[in-house]
């Protein structure tokens, strides 16, 4: 008697949740506008990118949370180099400083050890500006396949830009559903799977000396290897 009790309580408990769900999908039909093309949105959502220089991540990856921040600007491509090129410079808490100028033939780390727990070329494909605002432009202009759903993400309704083929790799990017500001950048490739929570912030010039001044430190004890 008493398992047939539990088993009761067990189906009711889950007929509670599918309707909670299905409550939640409903209202959000109901009070979000349908979305528009995913080219219009992967376009919206690459001009937030390019409006935003600087971000503060939260990345997962291999079950492991990691504190960083990404900032875009202009780099020496190797130290003492004179000619500089548009890159980014991602630098973990507690970790290392790494420092993108191209494609992943050309990430550096310039200080701090490896993290195996951290791929670096998809934490900073996910996790800065301007490697994800070109993803989201080369969809937006029709040379990635792109799909659109309903979805949440960061803890409210969203939707996901869902790329498959994206350097032989899987892409997918989720935005707020009225403004299509990216909350969420989720990266797999080379059986490696990262998530970045991104919260986009202006770079203020007192952020731009201190990223200045860490760089310079970073090359100047160590001119960095291929990542």
């Amino acid at each position: 008697m008493g398992v047939r009790k539990a088993i009761v309580s067990v189906v009711v408990g889950l007929v509670g949740v599918a309707a909670v769900l299905a409550l939640g999908l409903g209202l959000q039909s109901a009070v979000l506008p349908a979305p528009e093309r995913s080219d219009s949105i992967a376009a919206e959502a690459s001009h937030w990118l390019g409006e935003y220089r600087y971000s503060i991540d939260v990345f997962h990856s291999d079950r492991h949370r990691l504190d960083g921040a990404c900032l875009r600007g202009w780099y020496p491509r190797q130290k003492g180099a004179r000619t500089l090129k548009r890159g980014s410079l991602l630098v973990l808490r507690h970790g290392p400083v790494m420092l993108a100028t191209g494609g992943r033939r050309h990430i550096r780390v310039l200080s701090g050890a490896h993290r195996r727990d951290l791929p670096v070329f998809l934490a900073i494909a996910t996790g800065c500006t301007g490697p994800l605002g070109r993803e989201l432009y080369a969809a937006a202009q029709g040379s990635t396949e792109i799909n659109v759903e309903r979805a949440f993400a960061a803890n409210q309704p969203a939707l996901a830009l869902q790329m498959p083929n994206v350097r032989d790799g899987r892409l997918t990017v989720y935005v707020s559903p009225r403004q299509y500001r990216p909350l969420v950048a989720i990266a797999t490739a080379e059986g490696h799977t990262i998530t970045a929570r991104i919260y986009l912030s202006r770079a203020t010039l007192h952020l731009r000396l201190h990223y200045r001044q860490l760089l310079n430190n970073a090359m100047r004890h160590r001119p960095g290897g291929a990542a």
